[in-house]
């Protein structure tokens, strides 16, 4: 597991508030904990803060894990890091919205909740599991991407994107599309899949569907210890605040677009000067569709 990016950004609090939707109600007493009194939570003891959260020892340790820190004490030392420069949990998140909150409020959540996206999943990037996954792309004959609900919007981009620098790829939300294209597929495919939980039954069958074929299977994904995470050759993971019960929220979609846009300019960057003159090709070509009048 790769802890690296955590230990030198150290905004483990706003991890921590990341992940707070995403964790069982004992861990989630624990999350509270640590948000309300992070000054005090520095100084306690592994049984103190079980104490505190009325939850037990073993607990505290699954919840280090699922921040994926090695030990409570790593997580007081972070926390202390994050409490001198100045880093403090949002002061209003999308989990603070409720139908009488007012709109400078929801408006500040969701700006919060979008600033976090790309500053977590940055925290987060696995410099070199991207370029593995840049690496296996640039030398795919096709590229299948997979999602359902929401992610279809991030398939678009993935789409358009891709296409821009000229990897033949194919998008669907369908399953049974998904399913059979993969199938079909060999080694020299990549399929993409996205999930924000990772355990959507219908990705994790297009993933197998892929894994069986040969195929190099990519998981777009916040969870790292998800059924996709662990059946997929590679996973990038887009981290996000989203409250359980705010189905398809735009803050997990904004950290999977920025990771498209790392394989994208990942891609560019290979061969800039191709690129360069496919990109003047296609400004040529659409030229005519452009207003030469402008107001």
């Amino acid at each position: 597991m790769h802890h690296e990016p955590l230990a030198r950004t150290t905004d483990v609090l706003r991890l921590v508030a990341a992940r707070r939707d995403q964790l069982s109600p004992a861990l989630q007493r624990i999350a509270d904990t640590i948000a309300r009194q992070p000054q005090d939570v520095v100084h306690m003891s592994t049984a103190e803060l079980a104490r505190r959260s009325e939850t037990s020892d073993a607990a505290v340790s699954r919840f280090c894990h699922s921040v994926e820190v090695a030990s409570f004490p790593e997580l007081r030392s972070l926390i202390a890091v994050a409490l001198a420069q100045g880093r403090q949990p949002p002061a209003v998140s999308l989990a603070d919205v409720q139908h009488s909150t007012d709109l400078a409020t929801v408006a500040r959540a969701v700006r919060n909740a979008h600033v976090d996206a790309v500053d977590l999943t940055f925290a987060q990037l696995d410099i070199d599991a991207t370029a593995s996954v840049i690496d296996a792309i640039g030398a795919a004959r096709q590229v299948l991407g997979f999602g359902v609900g929401a992610t279809g919007a991030v398939l678009a981009d993935l789409d358009f994107k891709l296409g821009l620098v000229g990897v033949p790829v194919t998008t669907t939300t369908d399953v049974h599309r998904a399913l059979s294209l993969t199938a079909r597929a060999g080694a020299d495919t990549v399929a993409v899949v996205i999930s924000h939980s990772g355990d959507t039954r219908e990705c994790l069958e297009v993933a197998q569907s892929g894994v069986e074929a040969g195929v190099t299977v990519v998981a777009i994904t916040a969870i790292a210890t998800s059924a996709l995470s662990r059946v997929s050759t590679h996973t990038l993971r887009p981290v996000a605040h989203e409250p359980r019960l705010r189905s398809g929220g735009t803050a997990s979609r904004i950290a999977q677009l920025y990771v498209v846009d790392l394989l994208y300019l990942g891609l560019l960057a290979r061969a800039p000067q191709r690129e360069k003159a496919a990109a003047d090709r296609m400004r040529r070509a659409v030229r005519g569709h452009q207003l030469s009048d402008r107001a």
